[in-house]
């Protein structure tokens, strides 16, 4: 008896000893035990207060891998006297899912993950910071849910898509017989996608505003493609069903969830194209290059951006009105920035073939309200200018030889301009913003607004700029020029198109001394007052409809006919005759100098 027993006794010691000596093996053969590289990161698990961190060896809400073999992984505490067999399944590069024995001693070693049953308990880890994927889910839904109270199918709720593809918007509907059913939004962000057997299941953060912590943000989906029968019968493309929590438990089905969902494809927008014109340039910039209109896919699409990046993705919808050339046109599009979506009305006006301006009307959910004097009134809407990469030189308006009188510079209208800048589609959380932003000053303000002199910086007297030369080196240059011997300080600008409205005259140039890269282009705003007498303004990122010529605006000048080209002296070295005009940055931010000289921004008070 004492035999067998002491037999037995042997067999179990050294079945341990070669057991601790397998793990030890592995433990240096390999450098010891390291979790995959892929899986390094911080995680979040539903019910542990801190972060899970995996890294090299260790999982810190475990301990240390002694070794592995597959998927199953032995684990020690940091006091070594706490084993754990933990089986870790990969089900995304965002997503692990594990089962694991209870705490054991040493003796269990070479049977601890046999401890594991099928119905052991699973836990979900999702990984904090993930990088988004593609919703599996395309294009716009509407859809009924159910919560445990019955279906709510009146009013239908609505899925709308967002810029990012790794976003959907869920719009729910309160169904007065429903008890459960309320108004909300929420902001779907897709983390994981994976099949599990006949199950496709999704990962992602819920946000709405009573999500405050990463336990009311992660949620788990299950989802099935409807059959063709059933989606043949009831227009069932989904069927959808959400976990209650931040696990994927409970969730064996699309049928059977904490909450499930129906959904149906939503009626496809007619399409339309916009002006073929606008297609001989797919890109367009606003004059500070702050924005950038893309157009794409058969010019059906528009997309604008700006230099951070955000987009807004506008559809042409319908064609509201157009001229027989095409050169005005008025459309119903519907437009998406972030997660936020609606429909607008948007006019186009060509100005010269390098050339357009376009009028946004205001958003709403109801494209029958978009083209409506509330949303879209084009009389009081402002314009936004936009020109080509590289738009063709044109025929300056003027030419001659001009005397320049009155120069101001107003920099608080630089500043409030640059204050104003909502003018952007979007803001940085992605919603739509009235660009439409209105006058700063009266007319009266800034004529009476005093400009300091700028300082001389030489021994020259000249008081600002003196004279214009306009088109007598090249039809579509503009020369402004001090006269200040030794040298002359001269700033020339090519023109680009102009066009009349209302009495008022705008033209587009950029100034020459630029390097092609980041070009900026300028606004002249002008209208003639008298014989030989011209009324001058200048904007410097639109074509301004509040700036009057001669009293507000940023660079604000009169100019007088002195004579033709011909007439000028030697000095100038101008031999033809063409036609030009310049209106000047005097800031000297954006004055470029061919020979630097001082100059002065005139008292108009003390004038």
């Amino acid at each position: 008896m004492d035999v067998r027993w002491f037999i037995s006794s042997a067999v179990q010691l050294i079945l341990l000893l070669l057991s601790l000596f397998r793990h030890t093996i592995t433990f240096k053969q390999q450098g010891g035990c390291f979790f995959p590289e892929r899986w390094v990161g911080t995680w979040f698990q539903s019910g542990v207060r801190q972060p899970i961190i995996i890294e090299g060896p260790r999982l810190s809400s475990k301990g240390m891998c002694l070794g592995s073999e597959g998927d199953k992984f032995l684990v020690v505490d940091d006091k070594r006297v706490c084993y754990r067999c933990v089986v870790i399944h990969e089900k995304h590069a965002n997503v692990l899912q594990y089962k694991e024995t209870f705490c054991q001693s040493r003796e269990v070693l070479p049977t601890l993950c046999s401890l594991i049953t099928g119905d052991a308990l699973l836990y979900s880890m999702f990984r904090e910071n993930a990088t988004p994927v593609p919703c599996p889910f395309h294009g716009s839904f509407t859809f009924t849910y159910n919560r445990g109270h019955g279906e709510c199918k009146s009013p239908v709720s609505s899925i709308d898509t967002c810029t990012e593809e790794s976003r959907l918007l869920l719009s729910y509907q309160a169904c007065p017989d429903i008890h459960g059913s309320e108004s909300t939004v929420e902001e779907l962000q897709c983390l994981a996608v994976w099949k599990e057997g006949n199950s496709r299941y999704l990962v992602g953060k819920v946000h709405h505003s009573h999500a405050t912590s990463n336990e009311d943000r992660f949620r788990c989906f299950v989802y099935e493609k409807a059959s063709p029968a059933s989606e043949a019968i009831d227009g069932v493309d989904y069927r959808v069903a959400q976990s209650g929590d931040a696990t994927c438990n409970g969730l064996s089905s699309a049928t059977e969830g904490s909450r499930t969902m129906t959904l149906k494809k939503a009626p496809t927008l007619s399409k339309c194209r916009f002006p073929m014109w606008i297609s001989n340039n797919n890109h367009w910039h606003t004059l500070d290059y702050s924005f950038t209109y893309s157009f794409h896919h058969k010019n059906s699409t528009l997309k604008i951006t700006n230099t951070s990046s955000l987009e807004m993705k506008i559809l042409c919808a319908q064609l509201k009105h157009t001229t027989r050339d095409e050169s005005f046109a008025i459309f119903l599009t519907h437009f998406t920035t972030g997660c936020l979506s609606g429909y607008n009305c948007m006019s186009f006006y060509r100005r010269d073939s390098h050339v357009m301006e376009v009028q946004i009307g205001g958003h709403t959910k109801r494209q029958e309200d978009a083209c409506t004097p509330l949303y879209f009134n084009r009389s009081s809407l402002p314009f936004t200018t936009l020109v080509t990469s590289s738009p063709e030189p044109r025929q300056c308006p003027y030419f001659g030889k001009f005397s320049v009188d009155s120069m101001i510079s107003n920099k608080r209208y630089i500043r409030s301009l640059k204050q104003s800048r909502s003018f952007a589609y979007f803001d940085r959380n992605h919603y739509f913003k009235d660009k439409f932003r209105s006058s700063q000053e009266t007319a009266v303000e800034l004529h009476n607004r005093r400009i300091k002199r700028v300082e001389q910086r030489t021994g020259c007297d000249n008081e600002g700029y003196s004279s214009l030369i306009v088109g007598c080196n090249s039809i579509d240059t503009m020369e402004f020029r001090i006269e200040c011997p030794p040298s002359d300080f001269i700033s020339s600008y090519s023109c680009h198109g102009q066009w009349e409205e209302n009495g008022t005259n705008y033209l587009i140039t950029t100034p020459l001394s630029r390097s092609s890269y980041g070009t900026r282009r300028y606004c002249f705003i002008y209208k003639e007052h008298g014989p030989g007498t011209i009324l001058f303004s200048t904007s410097p990122d639109n074509c301004e409809r509040s700036v009057n010529p001669g009293i507000s605006g940023e660079l604000i000048f009169n100019i007088t006919n002195t004579g033709k080209c011909m007439e000028i002296s030697g000095s100038a070295r101008t031999v033809s005759p063409a036609i030009a005009i310049i209106v000047i940055q005097i800031v000297d931010a954006v004055l470029i100098p061919v020979v630097v000289n001082p100059g002065f921004i005139v008292d108009h008070n003390a004038a």
